[in-house]
């Protein structure tokens, strides 16, 4: 039998760049056999049992109860990004929690790991597992059709003062989009949200110049040639998410912008940097070869008990420690309040024998205090 295909789909998504990482991933497939929920990967089983093959790229994920993905996943591990930004039946999880054990096995088995980013990196250099930087897989995707250049600017999700700065310097056509999807996007079928993405990029490919807060805005600009700035902000929850593909994209502060330090010319952009290309080709080099016609493998049921057995012991012993940690956290904040509340108790007491005496000048401050503590 010929080999099945599936996709890593999050359904419940506010943000169409998702969807566009996974369309990435799709146009490598002959054909989708499964769709598989990201926030579910631990449940997933095939029909006949049989391995199916995936490429997991993507950003992961909110449910760190759903780790590891179940034995009849057969991965494509490149262009992960894992954020900080976990939770395990409602606790905040941390690493190396999540990933400690059998946790761990997942990336030894299916080593090494294409990481998106400077953070995957790190995350896996912790974890003593072999790993590469593979960039991203959206910079592989390609004209859908030929190129119609428009006198049209996308302005997709930026500030007001942004949009309006754009607007001031240039002849062209400003038009304001989002990727925040709303609960009405989130409903409707897989077919008719992939059709959207298309949707979205044809207009990116067909954009004079596209600027943008978005990395899977910019990235899939990159590759479908169209001029893009991205807006750089911090983001103190996934560090390295951005920051890593700042030598690959245009990219600018708003101060930078709005003073004109950035010396952007929205009427003539120029072209995009090219250092992309290079991870691109290998990335297209990989998928093609993953995704090749094979014999069927499939799990036995040994297998897929012994799997379950392990991995629901290590997602309670995740669990225990996370509460353990949390336990130690808040005693540890209780602690430091204690200690605090009596240096403060202290030093409203000195302030009060000060004050008793009435033989000094007293600051403002200090008579603040005092009253303060009266009421």
């Amino acid at each position: 039998m010929k080999s099945k295909y599936g996709v890593i789909f999050y359904k419940g998504t506010s943000n169409i760049g998702d969807d566009i990482q996974l369309y990435a991933a799709m146009r490598f497939l002959p054909q989708v056999d499964y769709i598989i929920e990201r926030e579910a990967m631990d449940s997933f089983v095939s029909k006949n049992h049989e391995k199916v093959k995936v490429i997991m790229n993507g950003w992961y994920f909110h449910k760190a109860e759903s780790w590891p993905p179940t034995p009849f996943i057969k991965p494509k591990t490149l262009s992960m990004h894992f954020t900080n930004n976990m939770m395990i039946d409602g606790w905040s999880a941390k690493y190396p929690e999540v990933f400690d054990g059998y946790g761990k096995k997942f990336f030894k088995d299916h080593e090494p790991i294409g990481c998106r980013d400077t953070h995957t990196v790190h995350l896996m250099e912790q974890l003593g597992v072999e790993h590469y930087f593979s960039s991203c897989l959206t910079t592989t995707l390609s004209l859908k059709q030929k190129k119609k250049v428009e006198d049209v600017i996308y302005a997709v999700d930026v500030d007001d003062e942004v949009l309006h700065y754009i607007e001031e310097h240039t002849s062209s056509k400003v038009i304001s989009l989002t990727h925040v999807m709303t609960k009405e996007d989130q409903e409707q079928s897989f077919e008719e949200r992939m059709k959207k993405v298309e949707e979205l990029l044809l207009k990116y490919q067909n954009a004079k110049m596209v600027v943008t807060s978005r990395l899977h805005v910019a990235l899939p600009c990159l590759a479908l040639e169209t001029p893009v700035l991205l807006i750089r902000h911090d983001d103190p929850l996934y560090p390295g998410r951005l920051d890593t593909f700042y030598e690959f994209v245009p990219n600018t502060s708003i101060e930078e912008l709005l003073s004109g330090q950035s010396q952007v010319r929205f009427d003539k952009p120029k072209k995009n940097p090219t250092k992309h290309l290079k991870y691109r080709k290998q990335l297209i080099a990989d998928c093609e070869e993953f995704v090749k016609d094979e014999p069927l493998e499939y799990v036995s049921d040994q297998e897929y008990i012994e799997w379950l057995e392990h991995t629901k012991e290590y997602q309670k012993e995740g669990l225990v420690k996370i509460i353990l940690r949390e336990h130690e956290e808040v005693q540890n904040a209780l602690r430091e309040y204690h200690t605090m509340k009596k240096r403060a108790e202290k030093a409203e007491a000195t302030l009060e024998s000060i004050y008793a005496s009435r033989s000094y000048r007293w600051p403002q401050k200090a008579i603040q205090i005092l009253h303060l503590k009266k009421r």
